[in-house]
């Protein structure tokens, strides 16, 4: 039998014995898990806070939309045309008439046949009294456009002069028509009370013949008002020269014929303002408060 060494057996298993595995290492529990305060919150980067001025565009503001009136305006511009053909018609039998609307205008001695005019000559007379009408109404729509926005007595303004054109300029021809009506009638009714029926008769025709001539010049201001509205203050000062020109001989005419005597200065002063001043304020006045309504 062979016997063997127990020990050198046993020396040789412990050399062929799988060595046991290693425990990891110590894990520092302090080094791993960090504080919380300094676990960031957002993982998104925050930008700084900016400041600065926003400009906002202003919204303009938008004007009155402005109605399609060229139908109206052609029907008004037709008128006038129509109107001055037919005065132009009766001009080439009356030709003559015109020098005579100057003695009218002038004159105060009573003649034989002052009054012995035959209807055509006093038809035609009506015809420029008309047109001088109906263009002093354009002139009139054209004093309200450019006295109203910078007057300071007014703290309003009348849009409707452009909004409304045809219908703010036939109201202002209206007005100067009843005007003009209201005005002969008027210089009838103090003449026959203040003189005779003669000398009352002289004077009212001295005013027609005024509006005849002046109407020779106010229907091409008014044309050229409504075609060429830049030139409108120079025109009206042409128009406001011819119109007091005409006043003034008018006046002088009824001085004339009416001052007879010292206290007729009383007389006087009383009519300058109650036919020549204040019809004129309430004639502005009402064009002023009928194109309002518009």
């Amino acid at each position: 039998m062979i016997q063997t060494d127990s020990t050198a057996i046993v020396a040789h298993v412990d050399t062929v014995r799988t060595p046991a595995p290693s425990a990891p290492p110590a894990v520092n529990r302090a080094q791993t898990i960090a504080p919380v305060d300094t676990v960031p919150v957002d993982t998104v980067p925050v930008k700084a806070k900016e400041y600065g001025v926003l400009l906002t565009y202003a919204e303009p503001e938008r004007a009155p939309q402005k109605a399609d009136d060229s139908f109206g305006m052609s029907c008004l511009l037709g008128g006038l045309a129509l109107l001055f053909c037919i005065i132009g018609y009766r001009f080439k039998d009356n030709s003559r008439y015109i020098s005579k609307l100057f003695g009218s205008l002038t004159e105060t001695r009573l003649r034989s046949n002052v009054f012995d005019e035959t209807v055509r000559e006093t038809s035609f007379l009506v015809l420029l009294d008309l047109m001088w009408a109906l263009s002093a109404g354009i002139i009139l729509w054209g004093v309200l456009g450019l006295t109203v926005p910078d007057n300071p007595w007014f703290s309003f303004s009348l849009p409707q002069l452009q909004t409304h054109r045809v219908a703010s300029i036939a109201i202002c021809m209206g007005i100067m028509v009843v005007y003009t009506c209201l005005m002969a009638l008027a210089y009838v009714t103090v003449g026959a009370v203040f003189s005779d029926a003669a000398h009352a008769k002289m004077w009212a025709k001295g005013f027609a013949a005024s509006l005849g001539l002046m109407s020779i010049i106010f229907f091409p201001l008014s044309l050229v008002l409504l075609f060429y509205p830049q030139w409108t203050e120079i025109l009206l000062w042409i128009a406001l020269g011819t119109f007091l020109l005409a006043k003034i001989v008018f006046i002088w005419k009824g001085f004339r014929i009416f001052f007879t005597q010292i206290s007729s200065w009383v007389l006087f002063l009383y009519y300058l303002c109650s036919l020549e001043i204040v019809p004129l304020i309430l004639t502005y006045l009402a064009a002023l408060g009928l194109t309002g309504l518009l």
